[in-house]
């Protein structure tokens, strides 16, 4: 892994980020390997079609995603990136927000990195 990579994957998780907060479900369509697993900090774990729809209906109404720290580890054409990201969403409960912290992984498949993993865990209130 170089600065390149590192690069490539900030821009990409940039573009997840905007289309995740858009529900752009064709972006995130391109940006999630088809074998994506995302597990939430409640324990639900979701494929990558079940995880777009819910964004598509709203289900997720994510509001805001900033990201507060992150590292970067590689493994070849596999990346993990564990981090902590500020989470505003709307869910069925209501509103939440929270600081969760995260393990992600990208793939770089077809000369392109895409996410293939998202593992979180909300830390307790400060």
């Amino acid at each position: 892994m170089d600065n390149n990579d590192i690069k490539a994957i900030e821009e990409a998780d940039a573009r997840r980020t905007k289309a995740t907060l858009d529900k752009d479900t064709a972006a995130l369509a391109a940006l999630f390997g088809d074998d994506l697993l995302y597990v939430h900090g409640s324990g639900t774990a979701e494929t990558k079609e079940q995880y777009i729809g819910l964004i598509a209906s709203r289900h997720y109404d994510y509001r805001s995603l900033t990201q507060l720290r992150r590292s970067f580890r590689g493994y070849g054409d596999l990346v993990l990136v564990d981090g902590d990201v500020r989470i505003q969403v709307v869910v069925p409960a209501g509103e939440r927000n929270f600081v969760s912290r995260y393990l992600q992984a990208w793939a770089k498949r077809d000369g392109r990195w895409q996410m293939v993993s998202w593992q979180s865990t909300p830390l307790p209130a400060a």
